[in-house]
């Protein structure tokens, strides 16, 4: 086994241990979370932080599955199922305080030895042609930091969902799908902040990259390069 095969499966193994934390961790959020407030960082709504803990957390799991058993996945196959372990990986230190630390670290960790887990020049490649549309990924996940502070749970939630849409939004292959994700993603937080500067903001810059980005020709969705 080449040394590339070997970081992809060992970010494969790191990111189902980290993510099978991640839901236990979640669960002891939501059940337990207004009695061991020091553990799990003083929330309010520790419940539905739980509950977001733990689906951050399974997106971390699909995304090492597909590290661990689809050997020599193509780069930018490759570097998606990365942010599926860097960005739950990194958002959810907001939501679960203390208890997340270990996962966290866990998770980041297989992150980036999913990103090494190929040849340097092709990861160059695929970032350097991709980064507008991993740019509005990340833009979906500073848009759940956000909600996560939020005032309302009603307000909370719809950022929530709405990031998690904006995450999502660059890679399905159909194009309407996209473009509803982008919608979704944006508009419904921005009008629900729109007192505020950062999420109206965000949302601008987020339609504007993403707008551009879909839309430019040969998008061709999911990144493939080999």
């Amino acid at each position: 086994m080449n040394r590339w095969l070997q970081n992809q499966r060992i970010a494969g193994v790191l990111g189902l241990i980290g993510g099978g934390l991640g839901v236990m961790v979640g669960l002891i959020q939501a059940t337990f979370g207004t009695d061991i407030p020091n553990w799990t960082g003083h929330k309010a709504a520790p419940l539905p932080l739980g509950l977001l803990t733990v689906g951050l957390s399974v997106i971390s799991v699909l995304a090492a599955r597909q590290l661990q058993t689809r050997p020599g996945l193509p780069t930018g196959q490759r570097l998606v199922a990365a942010l599926g372990l860097l960005i739950p990986g990194s958002l959810c230190f907001s939501t679960g305080g203390a208890l997340w630390y270990v996962p966290g670290a866990i998770l980041f960790t297989g992150g980036v030895y999913a990103v090494i887990g190929g040849e340097a020049h092709r990861t160059r490649e695929v970032i350097a042609t991709t980064w507008p549309l991993l740019l509005v990924s990340a833009l979906g996940a500073f848009e759940v930091l956000m909600a996560v502070s939020a005032g309302s749970v009603m307000t909370a939630a719809v950022g929530v969902a709405g990031g998690v849409a904006l995450m999502a939004a660059p890679w399905p292959q159909s194009a309407r799908l996209r473009m509803a994700l982008l919608i979704i993603g944006t508009v419904p937080f921005a009008l629900l902040t729109w007192w505020s500067v950062a999420s109206p903001l965000l949302a601008v810059v987020a339609l504007a990259v993403g707008l551009t980005a879909l839309r430019r020709p040969g998008y061709a969705g999911r990144p493939t390069a080999a």
